[in-house]
């Protein structure tokens, strides 16, 4: 028969995959006087943000922050 402790052990999640389990998150970008919908997911240690119906506006970042930021300029160099 199995203990608690080995369940337990098992159960925990590495940093990385709570993380990627927490963060699916929108937020709004201006660019150009023009609002768009946007969504950042943590993938692969990295944070992605997207806007799906802008083809090619996908940009990453070490953190949330960075992604948005980083998508605003690709979004402006796309439109």
């Amino acid at each position: 028969m199995g203990s608690i402790s080995s369940i337990a052990a098992r159960a925990a999640l590495t940093a990385a995959e709570a993380n990627a389990l927490t963060v699916d998150v929108g937020f709004t970008a201006s660019v150009g006087g023009k609002t768009y919908q946007a969504d950042v997911t943590y993938s692969g240690s990295q944070y992605v943000a997207d806007d799906a119906t802008i083809p090619g506006a996908e940009a990453t970042g070490s953190n949330m922050v960075s992604a948005e930021n980083n998508l605003i300029n690709r979004i402006d160099a796309l439109v």
